[in-house]
């Protein structure tokens, strides 16, 4: 089964077209990353919205592939960049409706962990973070099993000395990722990383891994398309500001 994968948790775009072989590892066919700058230049393309769905066009072209040969759709749900899970959300969402696919997401840090499980100490707690903006981490703890990865405890979004605080009784986590390295100063009593030039942000591959067995012999369902929503883990800006729901504009008082 192809699987077009894709996450966008992070300003780093990972697309990967996978095959998924019942009872075998997920073989890679192509896989590109793009990091989406910050602040773009002027009449430069910003944000993932104007990569994709490129990003798949030219993977598909690279492997001699259309969007037809596509069997299935993995996506990552975050946490992590409202927007970016937004966009990939929407376009993988809007291209597995389109032809008729099953689509399926899986957890942005349950990936990362996957990654660093292949070189992890059997019983390691892994905790892959992400910067969470605004002083905090997104934290994921899991345990590697069977092959995969499973949760230990939910994902939240902590303030570093608070995640520190957590960690600071378990023997043996091995803490990794992007949000480790924006946070080092206040995350450095913490144990070692696992692979940390390896494993810094979510990967297409891991997403399609998780994803696969939702995949594999799945036809295409409208209902669990519609219901596949981002975890964002902490509130939006708006739903902190306003809890009640947004305040009546000047029409609105009439």
């Amino acid at each position: 089964m192809l699987v077009a994968a894709l996450d966008t948790a992070t300003l780093g775009l990972s697309c990967a077209l996978v095959e998924i072989v019942p009872g075998a590892p997920p073989r890679l066919v192509r896989a590109r990353r793009e990091s989406a700058p910050v602040r773009p230049a002027a009449g430069e393309t910003g944000g993932h919205g104007g990569r994709l769905p490129g990003a798949l066009s030219a993977l598909l072209e690279e492997a001699g592939l259309r969007l037809a040969d596509v069997e299935g759709f993995a996506v990552g749900l975050g946490p992590g960049s409202f927007t970016g899970l937004r966009i990939g959300l929407a376009t993988w969402k809007g291209l597995a409706y389109a032809s008729r696919r099953p689509i399926a997401g899986a957890s942005s840090l349950a990936a990362m962990a996957l990654a660093a499980s292949r070189g992890a100490p059997a019983d390691a707690l892994l905790v892959p973070l992400l910067d969470a903006r605004k002083g905090e981490v997104y934290a994921g703890f899991f345990r590697a099993a069977a092959g995969g990865v499973e949760p230990v405890e939910p994902e939240a979004a902590l303030p570093p000395d608070a995640l520190a605080a957590r960690l600071a009784g378990p023997a043996g986590a091995l803490v990794f990722g992007e949000g480790r390295e924006a946070h080092a100063g206040a995350l450095a009593t913490l144990a070692r990383p696992v692979a940390p030039h390896d494993v810094l942000a979510p990967d297409a591959l891991e997403i399609a891994a998780l994803a696969a067995p939702r995949l594999a012999g799945a036809g295409f369902d409208a209902l669990a398309l519609f219901a596949l929503e981002p975890h964002y883990v902490r509130k939006s800006e708006a739903e902190i500001r306003f809890p009640e729901g947004m305040p009546p504009g000047p029409r609105d008082r009439r």
